[in-house]
């Protein structure tokens, strides 16, 4: 929700992206700028943010489809404001993951 803030899109600025390059290729564009309530956030795959819920992680899959050679729409894909990866998520929250050595954002529920 505070990546995409309230976006109905696929993408918290549009549906479309790029075609020719991974996020990281593109040093400027809508997913470089900040969202509607000025969080700059998924913005890169390899940059994820953390949630409440340890096994969640949002904006970005720690770049496995980027650096598996998954193409460019995949790796724009984790990008998109629905986009949950569980696995990587549960490995962030286990043991031989590291959840406990990132910083993390506090949010609060609204309504």
């Amino acid at each position: 929700m505070a990546c995409g803030a309230g976006a109905t899109t696929l993408f918290r600025w549009g549906d479309d992206c790029p075609g020719d390059g991974y996020p990281y290729d593109h040093r400027t564009g809508p997913h470089r700028q900040e969202n509607l309530w000025g969080l700059a956030i998924g913005q890169d795959p390899y940059r994820h943010e953390a949630t409440t819920e340890r096994t969640v992680v949002c904006g970005g899959d720690g770049g496995g489809a980027t650096c598996g050679g998954s193409g460019f729409f995949l790796g724009w894909l984790t990008l998109a404001t629905a986009y949950r990866d569980e696995d990587f998520g549960r490995w962030v929250a286990s043991d031989d993951g590291y959840a406990d050595e990132i910083l993390t954002r506090p949010v609060i529920e609204l309504g």
